[in-house]
């Protein structure tokens, strides 16, 4: 009885209200995963369907892809059938008709008979283009059952017709959507290389981040950065390993007159980092499934572009920078001038016997705040963390930014316990402090941290005045190997 109504239920086809849940599935299914189910579900109402698909062609590499997951391509055995014999009767047909059992239908005052002679008993498989611009790019596929040939007359078709163009709009509109976000996720790539040097000027510091950052936009393709030697060839400098051997076979194809080299296959490819016209590395992308397209090859070519002028400028202000004693992130003395200050200090507790105390911090978990949150988010903790530094030290004490996540401080005239006090204040403060990063685009965000701190007291039996600055940092590794968030003062056992 049950199978006798649902039969009945799909017999008698209410047109109206199936193109009105169709259209209602399309307003109001955001998500691609929810309109495939949602289209599905509707279908499956009003039809005995067995499965209905979109898929999508690439044309960097002619495959078909699903429409959801597009990573997911059509398996091998279907490619040629959809691309060769599918693709090619539905190229320029677009709005004009379908294919029903490989056969091409065209819409027209014969369309109702043709339909009724192609349906089989079971397993009916139609497709309707998907297009833009009377050219068909992808294909909406409907696997179903026996329909009743009363319930499929030429008012059906139109209606069946009618619901295709409006999935092929909305289908459209979404690809469209797509491209424009992954156009303004490409401004936002170009514009954060370019700001990398208002804080920093280390290649060492600024590559990686690049390389991240390419690395985000172009997801099908793995990046590396390999950079030029002294003996001018070519080394691995981000990430640690490259075992992509089309990438490594391009490396010495690529010179000062060719800026892009692509494999044959198609799947990796070679772009120069010059300065003054001179290549000093590449940016490479490269996969083992999918070929770069077009698109792919003109965002990574302009990237590369915009990572050489902010090498290029970075190089420019290291330079300028080399004898400056600030560093640009913090305000506060830059490692150069750390070195330079520390000498001075050690001869001034020599030559006036007066106690001089070393603080080494670091900030605990740092690269987790950076892999979460960005480096921007980094920078902005940084900045804050230095704040607290300088709120808590007395006007002639010295703190410097020695590198990365690491502070040096020098506290004249200061011994061992009141330096070790000095340097509880300064771990409870951090820990206290709530670093606002609203401003790094990460509204209502509030990050807190903790650091791990090292005390050594200088002692005039020293060889070098580095010991000083040694025996906190032995402090410090201490203080992060008992726990992080502590504070060590060194003593002969950590030697």
């Amino acid at each position: 009885m049950a199978d006798t109504t649902e039969a009945s239920k799909k017999d008698n086809f209410d047109e109206l209200q199936f193109l009105r849940e169709i259209a209602l599935t399309l307003a109001f299914s955001d998500d691609s995963q929810v309109l495939l189910n949602n289209l599905k579900t509707t279908f499956a109402k009003y039809f005995r369907i067995e499965n209905f698909q979109i898929f999508i062609k690439d044309e960097s590499s002619n495959i078909l892809r699903d429409f959801v997951k597009n990573w997911i391509t059509v398996e091998k055995n279907r490619q040629q059938e959809f691309v060769e014999n599918i693709f090619q009767r539905l190229k320029n047909v677009c709005d004009k008709g379908f294919i029903l059992n490989n056969k091409l239908i065209k819409y027209s005052d014969k369309t109702e008979q043709m339909f009724l002679n192609n349906l089989k008993d079971k397993q009916n498989l139609l497709y309707f283009p998907v297009f833009n611009e009377k050219t068909a790019f992808g294909v909406i596929e409907i696997n179903f059952n026996e329909i009743e040939k009363n319930t499929a007359s030429q008012h059906f078709l139109t209606v069946l017709r009618i619901a295709a163009a409006q999935i092929n709009t909305t289908i459209v509109n979404k690809i469209l959507n797509q491209k424009l976000c992954v156009q303004i996720k490409f401004q936002k790539v170009m514009k954060s290389i370019a700001k990398l040097i208002e804080n920093q000027f280390e290649l060492n510091y600024i590559l990686p981040i690049i390389g991240e950052l390419i690395d985000g936009f172009v997801t099908e393709h793995l990046i590396y950065i390999f950079i030029k030697d002294k003996n001018n060839k070519f080394k691995l400098f981000w990430p640690l390993d490259c075992q992509d051997s089309n990438i490594l076979s391009l490396l010495p194809k690529i010179n000062d007159k060719k800026n892009c080299v692509i494999s044959k296959d198609g799947k990796a490819g070679l772009f120069a980092l010059k300065n003054e016209d001179k290549i000093t590395g590449v940016i490479a992308a490269g996969s083992n499934i999918d070929k770069l397209s077009k698109a792919d090859i003109d965002y990574l070519q302009q990237l590369t572009l915009q990572a050489s002028v902010t090498t290029q400028r970075a190089n420019s202000y290291a330079q300028v920078l080399k004898y400056a004693t600030l560093d640009a992130l913090t305000g506060l003395n830059n490692r150069r001038q750390f070195e330079v200050r520390l000498k001075q200090e050690t001869a001034n507790a020599i030559r006036n016997k007066k106690p001089l105390c070393c603080i080494m911090l670091d900030i605990d978990y740092f690269k987790h705040v950076n892999d979460t949150w960005g480096h921007s988010a980094g920078d902005c903790v940084l900045k804050n963390v230095a704040k607290i530094i300088s709120h808590e030290l007395r006007e002639y004490d010295i703190a410097s930014r020695y590198g990365g996540e690491e502070f040096c401080i020098l506290l004249p005239d200061t011994k061992i316990k009141e330096a070790a006090f000095v340097a509880q204040r300064l771990r409870k403060a951090v820990e206290k402090a709530e670093i606002n990063i609203s401003d790094e685009g990460l509204a209502g965000e509030v990050l807190n941290v903790t650091i791990s701190i090292g005390v050594s007291e200088f002692d005039d039996t020293f060889d070098s005045a580095n010991k000083l600055h040694q025996y906190a940092d032995a402090a410090l590794y201490e203080a992060k190997r008992r726990g992080r968030n502590r504070v060590v003062v060194y003593d002969e056992s950590l030697s």
